[in-house]
């Protein structure tokens, strides 16, 4: 009998995508309402599209390819590159955003930003050393990699916790009923 070849990185990369769109489409209705500071059901609200992407997503796997079967191991690695595939389109279409189709974007997040420096009671000056040190290291390039990093890292929290209810062990042996 011949063994089916299983292709995490495809599994990983579609899945991604997927994952990838749905927070663009979640991003776009912020950006097309002018949105710089969502409301905290719009955070949760994405949070919860990121552990749904991650679940969904190894649940295909692991039926579709591995036959109902997966390792605590393996769907914890099948999450992370889940993340990190999902976070490089995300990443992009940040760059493009901020970088190509829209380089005022920014100006509204640094007056966010102001704004929430403010209510936090810092005085004007504060406010404006921590808005120079934002603006230098806030480019597209370095909002990609951030965006990259920050999503991979939180896609590993996420996984860490999913795979334990995802994992179904191959049983040693056959049991006859």
């Amino acid at each position: 009998m011949e063994e089916k070849k299983v292709n995490i990185m495809k599994s990983a990369m579609t899945y991604g995508l997927m994952l990838a769109l749905a927070l663009i489409a979640i991003h776009l209705v912020q950006y097309l309402m002018d949105v710089y500071k969502p409301p905290a059901w719009v955070n949760l609200l994405t949070y919860a599209v990121i552990v749904g992407g991650i679940v969904y997503g190894t649940i295909r796997f692991r039926d579709d390819e591995l036959g109902g079967y997966i390792s605590y191991g393996k769907a914890l690695g099948f999450g992370v590159l889940l993340s990190l595939f999902a976070s490089i389109v995300y990443g992009f279409y940040n760059y493009l955003l901020t970088a190509v189709i829209d380089p005022s974007y920014m100006e509204g997040v640094y007056r966010m930003l102001e704004e929430t420096y403010l209510e936090l009671g810092m005085d004007y000056d504060q406010v404006e050393t921590m808005m120079e040190t934002v603006k230098r290291f806030q480019t597209p390039l370095m909002m990609v990699f951030s965006s990259v990093l920050g999503f991979t890292f939180m896609g590993t929290i996420f996984s860490l916790i999913t795979s334990i209810f995802l994992k179904k062990e191959e049983p040693l042996f056959e049991t006859k009923e």
